[in-house]
């Protein structure tokens, strides 16, 4: 949780906007979504947690630690993903947006990941090449926002109000598949 905050933020995040969505569909939002864990979790974590709408228990789901407290979660959302690509960048050693997203976009492709058999890997290059894409589109306004879709609830917004998905698009090249590119062209 502590190596990659920002990765840790936007996985629980999406984790309980999921479950919250389930609990919409199946029981008319009656009850609550708890996020249960044995782990100390930290303080960034544990705010975004509560404000994405769940209370932090206990392993056992039955103590609640922190009560949900369900507010605005855009800004965190924007925030990690700010940060993810960052850390995404600094860790291959690259210091623009563009290439750093071109040459994670090429590892990608060349070594697919697998959904069920290496989630934690698969969501973690989702996640990164997504980021480095809403990096890339800040110039032109864009945020990311918390989104009714699943797996992946999370969408960059333009200040003309449209919305762009590359969760989307980072999925099928994890996958290594799909002619679709995160990256503008390169200048020549």
């Amino acid at each position: 949780m502590q190596r990659v905050p920002s990765l840790s933020t936007l996985v629980a995040i999406a984790r309980v906007l999921a479950a919250r969505r389930a609990l919409e569909m199946q029981y008319g939002g009656i009850g609550e979504v708890r996020y249960a864990t044995s782990a100390a979790v930290p303080s960034f974590l544990s705010e975004a947690i509560a404000r994405a709408g769940a209370a932090l228990v206990e392993r056992d789901g039955e103590v609640v630690r922190i009560p949900a407290q369900p507010a605005g979660i855009a800004a965190i959302i924007d925030v990690a993903f700010s940060e993810l690509a960052h850390h995404a960048r600094g860790t291959i050693g690259v210091v623009d947006l563009g290439v750093a997203l071109r040459r994670v976009e090429a590892t990608r492709r060349a070594a697919p990941l697998d959904r069920d058999k290496e989630p934690d890997r698969y969501w973690a290059a989702v996640l990164e090449l997504a980021a480095l894409a809403g990096e890339l589109a800040r110039n032109r306004g864009a945020r990311w926002v918390e989104t009714h879709l699943l797996p992946v609830p999370f969408a960059l917004r333009f200040p003309e109000a449209a919305l762009a998905y590359p969760t989307t698009i980072a999925q099928k090249i994890v996958e290594g598949g799909g002619d679709d590119t995160l990256a503008e062209p390169a200048d020549t």
